[in-house]
């Protein structure tokens, strides 16, 4: 007997739930500290502007009708005063959560054994395509999850005691799912799947299994679900909203999207294909997919165990074959989340198989190693997929909240330019041959502005554009898709021109993303001295005086803020240099064009103020920091005159000692 079998069926539970409680928070646990992303200002917005009243009748200005994820929204605000994206992320871990545990007691009722069941509750909390639902904060599948479950579970136990109570409160909990995500129209369905699995597995007693047993129809309460449904259904096309896009399609690429939903243990490993083949991104589960499928049903089959397979390929396809007939793959294939409440169906048909019968020793304990070096695998793959996403969620994160102390700090009236901020992150590996699996930050259809807005009550104009050249991603370890059009130097250097600060983002090889201060160009922009007229710290070749010039620390490295007026034209190849020195020897150095890199001295007209911030890393025993301006062409630096009119030693001006 093994340590398990020996515990108490209670204790084994609670160790479970402790297991699945601890598994939820080692992949989202970091969400809880994410600011609100993606569309959440619109999504959010359209809440908040709306009275009950509103929500509950008309979604105008909305694709869907979803009165009580906008009911919960509300109440949060309402619970905190404000939106708080804490306590947002932190309903969608709890549901989550939650719903692990529900699934894991649905799982034991279905199996038959907690062993199993546990590994079910594993597999949903670490199910690949669910990270963008649990850290999408707008995300309703989540919020909907536990009341289906919850559902499921009390139509079970009603069944198979004969309790018509628990029935009612399944018909309760089915109707609380339905106004948060259309979706769970479709679980009646499920419900009815149930109903098939438990006739068929003889485990309905009491009066009503009696009355099933002795020949008479199929009992009304799966029909009153799917009429709970159908209601439902009729409302939601019945309340005035935005028209969808949405029509019959049945295309070819999603079908293979979403049925790697089903078999994600083999899509997720056969995705490498993809790169050596030239065919349809599908080509891989051509073979692999009806094998897989086979592979199932015959396991199944051969165990007399066909119900429990019917019941979880039921329940995953009746939760996508509406999205299959009417998204293309232009819209799933972004999109993940759509697996969330498919997903407890696809898991019971891959957790059953630890529940199979072989009906002999040899062949159980054969099929016992077998399943659980399979198992090991699968929740391998899983974390492994989930930790890339997690990883790069929890690094490029940080670019928002940048913003939003940013934009809090420059205010209402501020005109902002950030520059190559990011839209969404894609991780270089394809685990899965169909669909993108990325990160979705800020996109394009969201002003910047909008995320400091949410969560500050501040409101800046924000102005986006990308420069490729200057982004840095040739070491960023995943792919890029950055905000705004791609612009030349002339349409640059007027964006920068009307903006009151200009920030650009860093992309580091480590995977971090931050968005920094790269400083403002204008011809008011006011020295560092109240009287004009006092002398320059220097000027260099009469082409540039250096009005002010601080340097600070700023976490592992110093910030450099440098002021100077243009006196006159510069060559095109005339650059400023920044260097940490320690004697003779040079330590460090941040050289390049100002504004790191976006306005070459080239472009500064005679009159004009550049405030330049750029960033230097300096060794220990680092002494000074000077700066001055050379030709990259021929390294030639430009006479450096003092403000006494003296010449500077190597032509280059300290501004600042650091030490470390």
């Amino acid at each position: 007997m093994s340590f398990l079998d020996r515990l108490r069926p209670r204790t084994l539970d609670a160790l479970w739930l402790a297991g699945l409680l601890a598994a939820a928070l080692l992949v989202y646990g970091t969400s809880l500290t994410y600011p609100f992303f993606w569309v959440d200002p619109i999504d959010i917005g359209l809440a908040a502007s709306r009275d009950i009243p509103t929500i509950l009748t008309n979604s105008q200005g909305y694709l869907y009708y979803r009165p009580f994820a906008f009911m919960l929204w509300k109440a949060l605000y309402t619970l905190s005063g404000r939106f708080d994206p804490f306590a947002f992320h932190l309903v969608h871990v709890a549901c989550h959560t939650i719903s692990a545990w529900l699934f894991y007691a649905l799982a034991r009722r279905i199996l038959g054994d907690r062993t199993p069941a546990g590994i079910a509750g594993l597999l949903f909390v670490w199910y690949p395509a669910s990270y963008q639902a649990v850290t999408w904060v707008i995300s309703p599948q989540v919020q909907a999850m536990p009341f289906l479950l919850g559902s499921a579970i009390a139509y079970t136990d009603g069944r198979t005691r004969g309790d018509r109570r628990r029935i009612i409160l399944s018909l309760l909990l089915l109707t609380i799912a339905l106004p948060f995500h259309e979706n769970a129209a479709s679980f009646g369905f499920v419900i009815a799947a149930l109903e098939g699995f438990l006739i068929a597995e003889r485990r309905i007693g009491g009066e009503e299994g009696k009355r099933i047993r002795h020949g008479i129809p199929m009992p009304c309460w799966p029909l009153a679900h799917l009429a709970i449904c159908a209601a439902f259904a009729a409302l939601w096309f019945a309340v005035p909203k935005d028209p969808d896009s949405a029509v019959t399609r049945f295309e070819p690429a999603a079908g293979w999207y979403l049925l790697q939903g089903a078999i994600w243990p083999v899509a997720g490993a056969v995705g490498w294909w993809r790169a050596w083949l030239d065919g349809p991104a599908w080509q891989p589960l051509i073979l692999t997919a009806p094998i897989t499928l086979l592979f199932l049903l015959a396991a199944y089959a051969y165990a007399r165990r066909l119900p429990l397979f019917a019941l979880g390929l039921s329940w995953f396809a009746a939760m996508t074959l509406p999205i299959w007939a009417t998204r293309g793959i232009s819209y799933v294939g972004v999109s993940p989340r759509v697996f969330y409440i498919a997903a407890p169906g696809a898991i019971l048909m891959w957790a059953g198989l630890l529940s199979l019968d072989l009906r002999s020793p040899n062949a159980n304990r054969v099929w016992k190693i077998g399943l659980s070096l399979l198992t090991a695998l699968i929740v391998m793959q899983s974390a492994a997929f989930l930790g890339v996403r997690k990883d790069v969620h929890d690094q490029a994160i940080t670019a928002i909240w940048d913003v939003v102390r940013i934009g809090q700090s420059a205010g209402d009236e501020a005109s902002l330019l950030f520059v190559n901020a990011p839209d969404q992150i894609t991780p270089r590996l394809r685990e899965y041959p169909v669909g993108f699996f990325r990160a979705i930050l800020m996109p394009v259809s969201v002003d910047l502005g909008q995320y400091v807005e949410l969560q500050t009550g501040v409101r800046p104009a924000t102005t986006s554009l990308s420069v490729p050249a200057l982004a840095g991603l040739e070491n960023y370890p995943h792919q890029v898709d950055m905000r705004g059009p791609s612009v030349g130097q002339a349409e640059l250097s007027t964006a920068i021109r009307a903006a009151d600060g200009v920030y650009l983002t860093e992309y580091e090889p480590g995977g971090r993303v931050r968005v920094v201060e790269a400083g403002t160009v204008g011809a008011g922009l006011a020295p560092a001295q109240p009287a004009a007229a006092e002398p320059y710290q220097a000027t260099f070749g009469g082409r540039a005086g250096l009005v002010d010039a601080t340097v600070t620390p700023e976490g592992e490295r110093w910030r450099a803020a440098l002021t100077w007026e243009c006196l006159a034209r510069f060559d095109g190849q005339d650059t400023i240099f920044l260097h940490a020195v320690d004697g003779d020897r040079l330590v460090a150095q941040s050289d390049g064009d100002s504004l790191r890199g976006l306005f070459p001295l080239s472009e500064c007209r005679p009159g004009e103020r550049i405030r330049d911030v750029r960033f230097i890393e300096t060794p220990p025993g680092a002494g000074i920091i000077r700066v001055g301006i050379y030709n990259r062409l021929t390294g030639e630096r430009l006479t450096a005159i003092d403000a006494s009119g003296q010449s500077l030693p190597d032509h280059a001006v300290v501004i600042g000692q650091v030490t470390k």
